[in-house]
């Protein structure tokens, strides 16, 4: 094989093994500390997918450039499928877990619930915020 057969085939290689690490599929992973990092900013929650059930500690983070805020809920609907009222959710429909109400711009706060195994919605529920696709699908098994 010549030299530049190799240097394709060295490439070919490297492909497949960045492919293969999961790099950049912005599913975020548990911290050093165990908690699960979320991101909220218009217009998303980016969170794990899943987690255990029993104690679980959100690190929220507000990188976005409007007041937000994380609620919890437990529901078997998925996160894009919850009703709208007055271009809110109606929470009091659902099994609200908790929340963490007015997260500035750049702050960080942590939330440490205790969730049973279930389906749950991760939403921002100021008004507009959830219809505009703040919102992730959380399993805990």
């Amino acid at each position: 094989m010549d030299r530049l057969g190799r240097i394709g085939s060295l490439a070919v290689v490297a492909v497949i093994a960045v492919a293969s690490t999961g790099c950049g599929s912005g599913a975020p992973t548990a911290a050093a500390d165990g908690s699960l990092p979320v991101s909220l900013t218009e217009w998303k929650v980016t969170a794990p997918a899943a987690g255990s059930a029993g104690s679980i500690t959100f690190a929220v983070s507000n990188t976005g450039t409007q007041i937000h805020e994380f609620v919890v809920v437990k529901t078997d609907l998925k996160a894009d499928a919850l009703a709208v009222v007055d271009n809110k959710i109606d929470e009091s429909v659902l099994t609200p877990v908790d929340e963490i109400e007015d997260i500035a711009v750049g702050a960080s706060p942590t939330l440490t619930v205790d969730l049973a195994a279930g389906h749950y919605v991760l939403l921002c529920n100021i008004e507009s915020h959830y219809e505009q696709g703040m919102r992730a699908d959380f399993d805990v098994k």
